[in-house]
């Protein structure tokens, strides 16, 4: 190849240092200049070709944890931070690659069936969906004609099955496939009851003569929940994480000894950085108890909810419960036991349960929307109400069936369900678990579950406030449905423990901004004023979904999007505006530097905010980790504070944002973020199953 170089532009290093210093604001030039040594400082890492699954190591301990083809990467940026440059290091985590393999192996592994099972018996329709929207977007390779072997990606199943597809050959006669191949490549099609493959969107290829490239990500591992739970257990151990990357750093990437770094004149310390941090205090729960308020008492970001009524119970009368195991699968005595403790449970927690719902057996496979009809006739009991709730009892964790589920009740019926597995039911039913299962129904019949005291949300009991929260749920190359959607939500009550959902399609994909910012946030207004009587005063926007480089484009465009939003609702005294961007993927993570301060797994406490030596002091913004180790991980969340008309001061801002996260209305823990944030995210997910 023959190569030109040409000087575009000289890099100014010295721009960079003034911004860090305070002197300059933040332009293109400076971006530019961020960009130049990111691309230095991965230089090194990429012509050395580090692939970390070559080393020893973490090779042993994927395999230890049974994840077969997961691969553990490096990610690495630099950055401003306080009064200098930072680099962040982490490994990324492990996507799940698949090897080299014959197609009709993985299918069985996508299905859980066998040899004789896919030779034998037809797929259901709902085999068939589940095998489309995994292997859509597959790299494969044809294997019957030799070398070399042309490759394709999948595009789809046919309608037919292979045995029954006819196609016209060079000489123009109809011929079937299973009649074709073994005339013209000697090749004998087995798995006749399989659907063809579509690629090139027009040609179909018969599964048999299919296999897998090497190196393609995703497939069975995500309808797989044990290769899920394995596949966490890798990417969060922490104290394990600190120590690998700081071996990678000295040892592989060695930063401190490069050419290319020392010609530029950078020194570059190889150690962790320490940075002050803080933890605040956490923010005190109340229930009711018979009729009096009292205080649920937390521990590290948790409590328990034995013994506690809830602040607004439902009643529940006109409930149905649904068993899409099949019957013969199913012990009548343990379902039984289970439905009349959970009803204990929830006359206990302050539910009030009236009727004892009738046990309604139906097929998985089936056709659930029909098995889902049948079970809101049974539960309309009191002719007078509407149907409230199905409980579904599911056989496994399969995110198909409960898609398929949520679909229904939520756009067909217009009634909420509750989806618990039969492992639950059967044999890890405990009176914790029976608690968090009546919270969740409680929530979802419109019930308020425990709030905080006025003096841990002085921001929002104060003045009338409105808690916004926005995401947009991009689509990756598993999702059916090729569109961005966005999630978002409002608070309705003092208490921020009412919200109500909207989403949308975004017409253009991917795209950072969201469309109908103000029709979203004015329907929202309204439905504010038409509960409370007044329009809130102060607006605090929670926004998620973003990477850095997006921030200022998006915010230019949605503060314009919410001032049209707030002309069109208020005739006067505008709402003043905050605007918060919550980073929630970031490589960022703490250790206590006294051992004595962390978990039992090595994080920092529930509570910890840093706004000191790994953020840029010019500008509002913090790491706080909310919540505690889930599955021994405690990842913080990065929030931006970008505009504010309040002018709050972030000890304000810091402690509301951490009280927020004990009122999530499904656990009992604090969670990782906003609960704006979590159901707008929720409402983004949910609206991609319709």
């Amino acid at each position: 190849y023959n190569a030109r170089i040409e000087k575009v532009q000289i890099i100014n290093f010295r721009l960079l240092q003034d911004y860090i210093n305070g002197q300059s604001p933040l332009t293109g030039e400076i971006l530019n200049c961020n960009h130049v040594l990111n691309i230095i400082m991965n230089f090194t890492a990429h012509n050395m070709f580090i692939v970390d699954m070559a080393s020893e190591d973490w090779s042993d301990h994927m395999a230890k944890n049974r994840v077969p083809g997961a691969n553990q990467g490096f990610c690495q940026s630099m950055r401003p931070g306080w009064e200098n440059m930072v680099i962040n290091v982490d490994f990324h985590d492990p996507n799940l690659k698949i090897p080299a393999e014959s197609l009709i192996n993985v299918v069985a592994k996508i299905l859980n069936k066998t040899d004789e099972e896919l030779l034998s018996k037809t797929l259901s329709e709902d085999e068939i969906k589940k095998l489309e929207r995994t292997l859509t977007g597959l790299q494969i390779r044809i294997v019957h004609r030799g070398n070399p072997k042309t490759k394709y990606i999948i595009d789809g199943l046919s309608k037919e099955l292979t045995k029954d597809i006819k196609f016209r050959d060079d000489k123009g006669f109809l011929v079937k496939a299973v009649d074709f191949f073994p005339r013209e490549f000697q090749w004998a099609l087995r798995y006749t009851l399989l659907p063809c493959l579509i690629v090139k969107k027009k040609l179909f290829m018969p599964m048999d003569v299919c296999e897998v490239m090497p190196g393609n990500k995703y497939c069975w591992f995500n309808n797989n929940y044990d290769s899920m739970l394995g596949m966490i257990k890798i990417s969060t151990e922490n104290q394990a994480r600190f120590q690998h990357v700081e071996s990678r750093v000295k040892n592989i990437l060695k930063f401190f000894n490069t050419e290319n770094i020392k010609e530029l004149g950078m020194d570059i310390d190889n150690r962790m950085m320490t940075v002050n941090g803080r933890v605040l205090n956490p923010p005190i729960i109340t229930c009711d108890e018979g009729g009096q308020q009292t205080e649920v008492q937390t521990e590290k970001g948790r409590w328990t909810f034995e013994n506690q009524v809830v602040k607004i119970g439902k009643p529940l009368e006109n409930w149905s419960l649904v068993i899409l195991c099949g019957e013969r699968h199913n012990r009548f005595d343990s379902i039984q036991e289970f439905l009349n403790q959970l009803c204990n449970m929830l006359n206990e927690i302050g539910l009030n349960v009236i009727t004892v719902p009738e046990v309604m057996y139906a097929n998985k496979q089936g056709n659930i929307e029909q098995a889902l009809a049948i079970a809101y006739q049974k539960a309309h009991i009191n002719k007078k109400i509407s149907p409230q709730l199905i409980v579904c009892i599911m056989p496994t964790h399969s995110k198909q069936l409960y898609s398929e589920i949520k679909r229904v009740s939520d756009t067909v019926l217009g009634i909420p369900t509750q989806c618990i597995t039969a492992d639950k039911v059967t044999f890890k039913w405990n009176k914790q678990l029976l608690a968090n299962i009546g919270l969740k129904i409680n929530a979802k019949l419109g019930g308020h579950n425990w709030s905080l005291s006025k003096s841990d949300l002085s921001l929002i009991t104060e003045v009338p406030t409105m808690l916004l929260g926005a995401d947009i749920s991009h689509p990756n190359v598993l999702t059916k449905v090729k569109r961005s959607i966005t999630g978002m939500c409002g608070s309705m009550d003092l208490s921020a423990a009412t919200y109500i959902g909207r989403s949308s399609v975004q017409k253009e994909t991917h795209n950072p901004t969201i469309e109908v910012l103000e029709e979203l946030v004015s329907e929202l207004l309204f439905n504010y004023k038409e509960r409370n009587k007044v329009l809130p005063q102060r607006i605090l926007y929670y926004r998620a979904g973003l990477t850095p480089s997006q921030f200022r484009g998006t915010l230019n465009a949605e503060i314009i999007s919410l001032k049209a939003a707030f002309t069109k609702t208020y005739e006067k005294n505008m709402p003043k505006l905050t605007f918060i961007i919550a980073e929630k993927s970031n490589h960022t993570r703490f250790l206590p530097d006294n051992p004595q301060d962390a978990d039992r797994f090595g994080n920092c406490q529930p509570g910890t905010v840093v706004d000191k030596g790994i953020v840029f002091e010019k500008e509002f913004d913090f790491y706080l980790q909310s919540h505690p180790g889930i599955n021994s991980k405690a990842r913080p969340t990065h929030y931006h504070v970008l505009y504010d008309e309040n002018n709050f001061n972030s000890d304000l801002i810091q402690s509301l944002t951490y009280h927020l996260c004990y009122l999530s209305a499904t656990c009992t823990h604090a969670i990782s973020f906003v609960p704006p944030i979590a159901y707008a995210r929720n409402i983004a997910e949910r609206a991609r199953m319709y």
